[in-house]
């Protein structure tokens, strides 16, 4: 920043230097540095404070504004090698370049070269700019990040632009436009780069009026070793969240499959009730059947009533009722994941087989 400003604060100087008063000034005594807080780029009615800081002891100092000296109602605010200029309710006409010098008070007084200047600048009488990047949501430590500031189009004079960014002292980068913008490179940005940042355009001659801020822009870096995904992170989506929705669509999938199992298995009992009128009864059907038509039989009772399930005992069918209607049971349960559990029936001894033969 400092070298784009260079030819500026050489102009200003040498405008400086030859509007001093009568003081003589003693080359050996090193040049004071000038510094504004919180920032040079001031918005209006706000208060700042100049500090003026040398190494020589027992000194005065004093504030310029251009080549003429700022007058305090009261004595600024001192110490050993150091003074604090307070300026309030901070006015376009505030703006200007500042320099601050020292003299001792012991004679003879001579005084210090002056600092260097320091540009303050009072925002709000230029419309704001806009301040737009390509890169949106958060962007890896590392890459490069690209801020374009672009002024209106009613101004033609001759500016300058500055980035800025909420909390830092002094701004990012001040540059010279490329027509009505200029874009602002950040190279190998780090997590110290995230914040709020803004741009203004400003005049580098008198009166050096500024515009209003342009809106902040918040910029986020996510540090390489982290792992969450840029679009989770702007989403807002963690881990346990993620988790939550895949639990929610896998109980999704088991209700509609456990659904479908339970109306399948219901409408057995609607074909077994046919198949049920056109037969026997079950007990004549185990004493009728004979040796040689046993398959012929099984083949109609599974071709007729297939949700029933078929076994033999001693020679004898035995049709079991399909699936039960769901209920609140284990059996329920299982039933509607497909496992039928045929109910109990008792095997019939070979005594009660042996007398059903002889009858």
């Amino acid at each position: 920043m400092a070298a784009m400003m260079s030819q500026l604060l050489v102009v200003l100087y040498t405008g400086l230097c030859a509007g001093r008063g009568n003081r003589m000034t003693d080359e050996t005594l090193p040049k004071p540095s000038l510094s504004a807080w919180p920032s040079w780029i001031m918005p209006p009615k706000s208060n700042v404070t100049l500090q003026c800081h040398t190494s020589t002891n027992d000194v005065n100092f004093a504030l310029r504004k251009g080549n003429v000296p700022v007058e305090f109602p009261q004595s600024p605010d001192s110490t050993e090698g150091m003074a604090r200029f307070l300026l309030t309710d901070l006015q376009a006409s505030s703006s200007g370049p500042y320099t601050c010098e020292y003299y001792r008070r012991e004679p003879p007084q001579r005084s210090s070269q002056p600092s260097d200047i320091l540009l303050l600048l009072v925002t709000g009488e230029f419309p704001k700019p806009s301040l737009q990047a390509p890169q949106r949501g958060v962007v890896t430590a590392g890459e490069t990040v690209t801020l374009q500031c672009q002024r209106p189009d009613n101004i033609f004079m001759p500016i300058k632009f500055a980035l800025l960014k909420a909390g830092a002292a002094e701004p990012i980068r001040v540059q010279d436009p490329a027509g009505k913008e200029t874009d602002f490179s950040l190279r190998s940005v780090t997590v110290s780069d995230a914040g709020n940042y803004s741009c203004v355009y400003f005049l580098m001659r008198a009166p050096f009026w500024a515009s209003e801020p342009s809106n902040h822009l918040e910029i986020t870096v996510k540090d390489k070793t982290e792992r969450e995904s840029p679009k989770m992170a702007e989403t807002g989506v963690g881990t346990v969240e993620l988790t939550l929705i895949v639990i929610f669509i896998l109980l999704f999938i088991l209700g509609v499959f456990l659904i479908y199992k339970y109306t399948q298995c219901g409408a057995a009992p609607n074909k077994m009730t046919k198949c049920s009128r056109s037969s026997k009864d079950p007990q004549e059907q185990r004493t009728s059947v004979q040796p040689g038509k046993e398959s012929d039989d099984l083949s109609m009772a599974i071709t007729s009533c297939s949700p029933a399930l078929v076994s033999f005992h001693y020679g004898y069918p035995i049709i079991t009722p399909p699936c039960p209607r769901f209920s609140v049971t284990l059996p329920g349960f299982v039933n509607g994941l497909g496992l039928c559990i045929p109910p109990h029936r008792p095997h019939p001894s070979p005594h009660s087989t042996f007398q059903r033969n002889l009858g």
